[in-house]
This record gives C-alpha cells, structure tokens and sequence, in this order.
C-alpha cells in the first residue's frame, strides 16, 4: 500500500480587465499572460512556505505546472502556473513537469496520481476540479468548482491506498488580504 499526497495551488494572481494592475515578466516588462506584482510576491511566499510547510502540507518532491503550450503548439500561452512555481522549484532542486497544459487534465490526472512523492501541481482553477478528478478517478472526491476569487486555497489530495481518496483543504495564509 502506497500513500501518495497531491497539493493542489491555483497559479497567483492575473492581470483583471478592470483592475490597472498588469502582468509583468521575470524582467518586470508588461506582459498580460504573466503575474501581477501580487502574484509575483505570492510565488516567492510559497517558495518559504513549501520548504517548511505546517501539516498536513509536506515538502515537495515532484512539482507539476500546466504548460503554456502544448506539443502541438495549442494551449493558453498563459505562463502563470509555471511562474507561481519557479521560485519553489529553484529553492528545492526539482525540475517542474510540464508535459500537460490546461485541457489536458485527463492525461495530466494519471501521471500524477502515479507518483509515490509528496506532489505539488499548480494549475489554472477552471481545471483544478477537472485534474482533482482525474488524479482520484472520481468526480466525487474533490468540489467541482474553484472560486474566482480564490488565489490562497490548497487543495490536498491523500491516499493510503490504491483509489482510496479522501480531500482535505488548507489556506495559504502569504500576502496581506488572504483569509484568515
């Protein structure tokens, strides 16, 4: 019997048609389908976070991101996920799987649920119950919806055994106006 633990991240925050607060890149150029200020201070908090997470959030072994573009060259063009992890990823050592992109959470949901390490995805939230389901093999494990809104929600994703999932959920508690 294997446990597996999955946790479930939403990229940081995006740049909103009615807010005056763009994207930005690595090099801080605008860039829509980059971070905002915010979601860059938000991926350098769950760098902190993630090497001495509180339980029942353990330290990452495997991290998964949604790629911008998929290998037949579709996809969001959206950089988001990989950038809300990058700052983690360099902190740990780990290479980010990007194999799958946003609408390819039935494959992307099999490749996960397959590995024994503690296992951070960061995803778009649209998709987050799509991918829950598919690491689970049940749409009935995980909610099917992920608020707008909702930039600091963890989702956590454990098994003690083969299709034996439960769902837990835990806030990321980082930049100033996250829940309490």
């Amino acid at each position: 019997m294997t446990n597996r633990l999955v946790m479930i991240i939403r990229h940081a925050e995006k740049p909103l048609p009615d807010q005056p607060d763009r994207g930005v890149d690595q090099l801080g150029q605008q860039d829509d389908k980059s971070l905002t200020v915010r979601g860059w201070q938000r991926a350098g908090a769950l760098a902190h976070l993630f090497s001495a997470p509180p339980a029942p959030l353990q330290v990452p072994r495997v991290i998964v991101a949604s790629a911008p573009i998929k290998k037949d060259g579709s996809g969001t063009r959206s950089l988001r996920p990989t950038e809300t992890i990058a700052p983690l990823a360099r902190r740990l050592a780990i290479d980010a799987d990007t194999r799958f992109s946003k609408g390819q959470e039935a494959q992307a949901g099999p490749a996960t649920m397959q590995q024994t390490l503690p296992t951070l995805v960061c995803w778009q939230h649209e998709s987050i119950p799509e991918l829950a389901a598919a690491i689970a093999q049940s749409s009935g494990i995980a909610p099917d919806h992920w608020d707008n809104a909702d930039y600091d929600g963890i989702w956590i994703l454990t098994s003690q055994g083969e299709g034996q999932w439960t769902f837990t959920q835990a806030l990321q508690r980082l930049p100033p106006g996250d829940r309490p």
